[in-house]
């Protein structure tokens, strides 16, 4: 056994798992975060510009509700970071599909979506920049947890020597089927649990994002929102991703085509995507990035590519109990009972989270 165990090993550098993270560093916590990825954050994804890391776009979580959404405005405050409204001004276009004449009609808005300044982003740098540098151990994908017989935890990782790692207590802060089915649990999950966690889609695992970068904000001149109603796709929803200061010109959707008919049609789609903008605008993009969640095996599992898209409602009980005499905890935007699958959803799982370990240590 090394010299060091750690009071709490969190597998996951996610949104949940590093605002975990932060939360256990302030209570005097010793913490390592290991992440299967080359850098944290997760589901949150922001194209930055080469050269000044300036954010062009978020292909992960983008909204927040800020006014309906407490824990976003706590965590805002504590990080120092602001959000400003998502821009909604003038009429949507509805697009029929090609070789039909587009529509521009006035559309009910989103009331109280908020992007964040600097992107989504900016909130995985803030609790980046909170912990001790030699935190967050990323390469490290877990793939065994073993309860030993002193009662910590040995948590071994697929890296060039197998690199074992050992706490006291464990927070999962990673999508539940993810945490099911790639780690070999000794001993064995729960049944109620286990089941608990097949039971659990993982958000934005089925979908595809674009973001389409611009010069300038032309639509907005032209009395558009930015807002795209998409009838035959690829894009079925589209909304003005401009920086706040405009410096900053972008569109940002969803694509409709389902997973396995992207992946058909992979070469075609950015050409699809391209010709249905210039439909839609006028104007082609300099450049168009897409982000299919559906590909990422850190996030989706073959279960989530048998169900419809939907957003996760609240999960069992089970997700939100300690295991193994309080141990071992669950944490993330699935688990969590306010907002699942949203930012704020993974950000309330970390509080409620920490704050039940705590109590039971």
């Amino acid at each position: 056994m090394p010299s060091k165990v750690y009071d709490v090993i969190i597998i996951g550098a996610g949104l949940s798992g590093l605002a975990s993270a932060v939360l256990l560093s302030e209570a005097g916590k010793s913490v390592c975060v290991l992440e299967a990825r080359t850098t944290p954050g997760g589901r949150i994804r922001s194209v930055l510009e080469p050269g000044t890391n300036k954010c062009l776009a978020d292909l992960g979580p983008t909204w927040v509700w800020p006014m309906f959404q407490p824990v976003i405005s706590s965590w805002l405050d504590k990080l120092n970071l602001s959000s400003f409204p998502q821009y909604e001004t003038g009429n949507a276009v509805i697009d029929n599909g090609p070789d039909q004449n587009v529509q521009q009609i006035p559309l009910p808005g989103q009331q109280g979506s908020m992007r964040i300044e600097g992107g989504s982003q900016a909130l995985v740098d803030a609790l980046v920049n909170k912990l001790p540098k030699e935190t967050i151990i990323c390469r490290s994908k877990v793939s065994s947890v073993n309860q030993e017989s002193d009662g910590s935890i040995c948590i071994e990782t697929e890296t060039k020597d197998n690199s074992k790692f050992y706490s006291k207590k464990l927070i999962v802060a990673v999508p539940p089927r993810i945490a099911k089915n790639t780690i070999n649990w000794i001993p064995a999950l729960p049944t109620a649990l286990s089941n608990a966690m097949d039971m659990m889609p993982t958000w934005m695992s089925p979908h595809a994002k674009i973001a389409a970068i611009y010069d300038r904000p032309f639509w907005r001149e032209n009395g558009l929102s930015g807002r795209i109603v998409g009838r035959t796709g690829p894009i079925v929803e589209g909304h003005d991703h401009c920086s706040e200061d405009g410096n900053v010109a972008a569109i940002w959707g969803f694509i409709g085509w389902p997973h396995d008919m992207r992946l058909a049609h992979s070469n075609a789609l950015k050409d699809q995507v391209n010709k249905q903008l210039k439909r839609c605008f006028g104007e082609e993009p300099k450049s168009i990035i897409i982000e299919d969640w559906s590909q990422d095996a850190h996030v989706t599992s073959p279960d989530d590519l048998m169900i419809p898209m939907q957003h996760p409602s609240v999960g069992s009980d089970s997700l939100r109990q300690g295991y193994f005499d309080n141990s071992v905890w669950f944490a993330g935007a699935e688990t969590a009972q306010r907002s699942p699958g949203l930012i704020e959803g993974a950000l309330d799982a970390a509080n409620q989270t920490v704050k039940s370990l705590i109590i039971s240590s």
